[in-house]
């Protein structure tokens, strides 16, 4: 790339550029009217433009007229219809013609050719402010940071019908926070805080632009991507109040690939766009241009663009397909699962960001004591393998296991969890149910009995006192990792409930892929430490339950569960919360007492966990597991939302360790933050019961999306019964609902279809292949499969 061309393009609001974006008897729009002017191919769609010939030498290209069916000869800038004409590129495959729609700030980039157009890069774009009357439902900041209940959720759930998520996002200020870009390859994670502002490390383009910094003053800037879910951070600045539909400055940025392991090189486009019309473009590579360089020429930035696109299509695409009527979260999980990657180095795990983004300006996660938490790992892990991109699952479990993990099964990390723990054992089993790779168990099978060895001790030590005492059998240990780092730290190695719960669940996961992968080898040693893994497991939950039993205060209201047995002080409360929520361990009565309480005594927002003026981000797994185990959909989406809304920022949908209600930042980004929602959707759409063999397909998706017309489908879900997939088309306004459901060769589960139907429609009739069909449930709105049935099942349902 020529990245020293002197070469600056500054377009101005010329008679040159008037007469070829007008044609011939019409005239320029007066001052102040919206949009453009009527142009050549004025109706022209990107599926319409009929590229004659490209010159990369003059960028330029020529254009069929539809209208007059006359050549017409676009420069750079100039208009066709409602496209611009931004590049030309030379491609040994073809040269190609970049195109935008600058009428519409959300209109796509369109790369096009003499055989049309061969890709479109939609262009998101969300608002980082919402309407003053909206915000905490008419309360103060103050009133509802000072008050005990969760109002806002109690408000937002009010009815029978699900909560909206526009409703939910405008409950609260939405977040302004940092937002990063970067590549694998690199260990330089250029990070930048609200509106893409940088101090003193990265090229900030409101340094070169009044009008930028301007808007970011007034917290007017847009945020959103390019390509969909592309790590591709784009900011629109409205130039003033009064032109803001008229007039606004756009920077896009991204970060080249292949990444520089030292520094990563980064590009920048900024325009200036009036009433539709491109009045200016700038383009820098990394740094600003040094004189007589200058500006390297559009075409590069473009042909960096599409490279990037390229590279992460090839490296990023998961076996599981989406498609919902809500098309923002495909995006929004692709691209979670997007910055997860560039978090790490190689694949080597980090917890967050860099930890300076400027001088004053923010801390960061990025250093490398905390690369070894193991939440990190464990929702990484639990992620990929979520989406079949067990490839990357694999070399994570490899990368950590190698160097994070000591053969005595302690872990090269500053407090090690003890629920943590038994979730790693769960994400080993998961990773052998899905793949059955025994080779890479096997490398570190010696680690993995090393931390069981771990378990038997502790639960040992747990026994050790009377069989009457509350605690007996319960594991002790830290639930937090920064509990190692408070004075007298050894004081929070408490008898948690969370301990016992993770560790009985992991148990029982490892000692089925024990069982299941003993058989296969076959290995009688390894079968026979499968069961001696569930009978453990067993005896684990029942001294867990009996301590629990002896636990709760039913006197309080609502009745109280504490995290600890004999309710000791201990440090990380809400995180033992959550694991216990996560393990899938508890009865109904014991989540719901959990949820409850926290709730009604400050702790919880919208089912988030709350510390006092915070949200927090990384720990809400186990509040949504458990509303999806237990069939409490309502609170489930609004979480969910709640999660989407507040714990990721607007536009670039980078997430944060917690938020604070009034939008700012609580603690920085973290990878297990912004990985949640990938994970909740997987859930929504497939969930697997932790115990029974039952798979639930579509058991917490919105009513919406059955409404009539509707679509939701999924293919290639993996499960420990095998990749399954379905399809649900609505025509609901007549009455029926029909599904595809595909299930593998070997599939050995109950299958449970859930129809949310809007309005709440009862179920009336039932066909499965034709047949009438008698297991469903009007009331659970489900329709039950058993084992027998594989392969494609037809299901009819009448209302």
């Amino acid at each position: 790339m020529n990245k020293g061309t002197p070469y600056r393009i500054v377009v101005l609001a010329t008679f040159l550029l008037t007469a070829f974006s007008a044609p011939p008897g019409t005239s320029p729009r007066p001052p102040g009217a919206r949009g453009a002017p009527p142009q050549a191919g004025a109706h022209a769609g990107a599926t319409e433009l009929p590229i004659r010939s490209l010159d990369p030498k003059s960028q330029s290209a020529v254009l069929i007229d539809p209208s007059t069916h006359k050549e017409i000869t676009l420069l750079a800038h100039q208009n066709f219809g409602s496209w611009t004409l931004m590049a030309v590129l030379r491609r040994a495959q073809g040269d190609l013609a970049v195109f935008e729609n600058l009428q519409d700030r959300r209109g796509n980039i369109v790369y096009a050719g003499a055989q049309g157009v061969v890709l479109t890069l939609p262009k998101s774009l969300e608002p980082t402010s919402v309407a003053p009357n909206t915000l905490y439902h008419g309360r103060t900041l103050d009133q509802i940071a000072k008050t005990k209940n969760d109002t806002l959720g109690e408000e937002l759930l009010a009815g029978k019908d699900d909560p909206k998520y526009e409703d939910v996002a405008a409950a609260v200020p939405p977040l302004r926070v940092p937002s990063f870009i970067g590549t694998n390859r690199s260990d330089d994670k250029p990070t930048f805080d609200y509106g893409g502002f940088s101090d003193e490390i990265y090229l900030d383009v409101g340094k070169l632009f009044p009008e930028i910094r301007e808007a970011r003053a007034r917290r007017d800037v847009w945020e959103g991507l390019v390509g969909g879910w592309l790590p591709a951070n784009r900011f629109v600045f409205p130039a003033s109040d009064q032109q803001a539909d008229q007039r606004y400055w756009e920077e896009t940025m991204f970060a080249e690939e292949p990444g520089h392991f030292w520094t990563q090189p980064i590009w920048f486009r900024v325009l200036l766009v009036d009433g539709g019309q491109l009045k200016e473009a700038h383009y820098y590579y990394h740094h600003l241009p040094f004189p007589p360089r200058g500006e390297p020429p559009a075409a590069d930035f473009y042909d960096a663009l599409l490279n990037v696109r390229t590279v992460w299509k090839r490296d990023l695409n998961p076996s599981m397909k989406i498609d919902v009527p809500d098309k923002k979260i495909l995006d929004f999980c692709l691209h979670a699962l997007a910055l997860e990657r560039i978090t790490r180095v190689g694949d080597h795990l980090k917890y967050g960001y860099p930890p300076l983004g400027g001088i004053n300006v923010f801390g960061g996660y990025g250093y490398n004591n905390v690369d070894t938490f193991q939440d990190t790992f464990n929702t990484s892990v639990d992620v990929f393998l979520d989406w079949g991109l067990t490839s990357i699952a694999g070399r994570y479990i490899d990368d950590y296991f190698t160097n994070s993990v000591r053969d005595d099964g302690s872990i090269d990390t500053r407090g090690p969890e003890i629920g943590q723990y038994g979730k790693m054992l769960t994400e080993v089993a998961k990773y052998w149910t899905y793949t059955k790779d025994e080779k890479l168990i096997r490398k570190h099978q010696k680690k993995i009995e090393a931390i069981v060895d771990l378990f038997y001790t502790l639960r040992k030590q747990a026994k050790e006192v009377p069989q009457d005492d509350i605690s007996y059998g319960i594991i002790r240990g830290w639930s937090e990792h920064d509990s190692s780092l408070k004075i007298d730290p050894y004081r929070f190695m408490q008898p948690h409930f969370s301990n016992n719960a993770e560790a009985a669940r992991g148990f029982h996961d490892l000692g089925n892929a024990w069982i299941e992968m003993g058989h296969k080898l076959p290995d009688a040693h390894l079968v026979a430490e499968g069961q001696r893994l569930l009978a453990e497991s067993a005896a684990m939950k029942k001294d867990m339950e009996t301590a629990v039993a002896k636990s709760i205060d039913r006197t309080q209201n609502p009745p109280y569960m504490p995290a600890v047995a004999g309710d000791h002080p201990t440090y990380g409360k809400e995180r033992a919360y959550a694991e216990m929520l996560e393990s899938g361990e508890l009865t109904e009565e014991q989540a719901r007492i959990i949820v409850d309480n926290l709730a009604a005594n400050g702790e919880s927002m919208f089912g988030l966990l709350r510390y006092g003026a915070n949200i927090d981000g990384f720990l809400d797994y186990g509040p949504a597991y458990a509303r999806i185990q237990r069939d409490w959909i309502r609170e489930f989406l609004l979480l969910y939302y709640a999660h989407m809304s507040h714990i990721y920022s607007p536009g670039t949908w980078t997430s944060v360790e917690s938020s604070k209600i009034d939008g700012t930042l609580g603690g920085p980004y973290c990878a297990p933050a912004e990985v949640a929602i990938p994970t909740f959707t997987k859930w929504m759409l497939v969930f697997e019961d932790p115990d029974e063999p039952v798979v639930w397909l579509a058991k917490a998706t919105p009513r919406a999306w059955l409404e009539e017309g509707q679509k939701i489908s999924v293919q290639n879900a993996p499960t420990r019964f095998g990749n399954v997939g379905y399809e649900i088309r609505s025509d609901i306004g007549k009455g029926k609902i029909s599904a595809v459901v595909r299930l593998p060769e070997g599939y050995a589960a109950t299958t449970k279809l859930r129809l949310r139907a809007p309005e709440g429609k009862a179920i009336h009739a039932v066909r499965v292949n034709g047949a009438s069909w008698k297991a469903f449930s009007a009331e659970q709105e489900v329709v039950t499969v058993p084992p027998r049935f594989k392969g494609e099942i037809r299901i009819e349902i009448s209302y």
